[in-house]
């Protein structure tokens, strides 16, 4: 009955109709995004068994209008997979990834027996889904939470225990093995391509790099297009080596922070994943 009367508002219909109540989450969620200030982060939680954690979508939202929607199961919290990154904040994308995640992979079967906790402009505005707040401070920083394993820093003996922690947080964000090289590098395909990730001895952070374009045809574009690169993404660096075209970014791994470095490492591989082919295209031999 409570239900029912939450429901009772412009999204409902007359009596002998029937309407999915997710569809008119996820346009209540779609409007809510709209709103180009609506910043910050919301965490949608499923009911808990009792036993394990709570199973968690994440919304996040940043200034400069990137956004993504991932999923952190509660009986793992060393797990957190992407399920969305859009740069350019789609409404509509973006409020279908969490209903999907929320409903499909939690198995939530009525959007309101989701709870929520949010941060910034855009968890001050959630009244139009008409969800139960189980928060009054930002998500990730309740003195009551038991902090999670990736958000605490662990000291690392020397570079290869880096390089052994690097190791199984690669294989679990692309679900692939990666091999240990003859210089000590670890090295894995992605779309097709090799991605090496140094570790030095006398560093305490790992460099991961790839070759984007081999042979350009002109040293002179290919400098213009890497500076027009580097003015766009302030995450990631693109070199021009001789003739050759190089992206790379560098992680702190000493001590090692296992959300920094995950992140670190996704937004390397997506970045690499939208760009390499257009790049190459653009600059590459004739």
């Amino acid at each position: 009955m409570a239900i029912r009367d939450q429901l009772s508002g412009s999204d409902s219909l007359a009596p002998g109709r029937q309407s999915d109540p997710w569809d008119a989450f996820g346009r209540d969620l779609s409007r809510l995004l709209r709103d180009p200030t609506a910043v910050g982060a919301l965490e949608f939680s499923a009911p808990g068994n009792g036993t394990d954690g709570q199973d968690r979508c994440l919304l996040q939202r940043a200034g400069d209008e990137s956004a993504w929607v991932s999923l952190r199961p509660g009986s793992e919290t060393l797990i957190e997979e992407m399920i969305v990154w859009n740069d350019r904040s789609e409404p509509d994308e973006l409020a279908r990834a969490v209903m999907e995640a929320c409903r499909d992979r939690l198995g939530v079967p009525h959007p309101q027996l989701l709870t929520l906790r949010g941060e910034g402009p855009l968890g001050r505005r959630t009244g139009p889904l008409r969800l139960v707040r189980t928060d009054s401070v930002p998500v990730g920083q309740d003195p009551a939470d038991d902090p999670s394993p990736v958000d605490v820093a662990v000291e690392v003996s020397d570079h290869e225990d880096a390089r052994d922690r690097y190791e199984v947080l690669v294989e679990r964000v692309t679900g692939h093995p990666c091999v240990v090289g003859d210089d000590g590098h670890l090295v894995f395909d992605h779309v097709g391509h090799q991605i090496h990730i140094e570790f030095r001895e006398d560093l305490p952070y790992a460099n991961i790099r790839a070759w984007v374009a081999r042979g350009v045809r002109s040293r002179a574009e290919a400098a213009l297009e890497v500076a027009r690169l580097n003015l766009a993404d302030p995450h990631t660096t693109w070199v021009l080596d001789g003739r050759h075209v190089l992206q790379r970014t560098t992680v702190p791994v000493s001590p090692f922070l296992p959300r920094h470095a995950q992140g670190a490492l996704e937004h390397f591989l997506y970045t690499f994943a939208c760009t390499r082919d257009q790049i190459a295209h653009k600059l590459g031999p004739r």
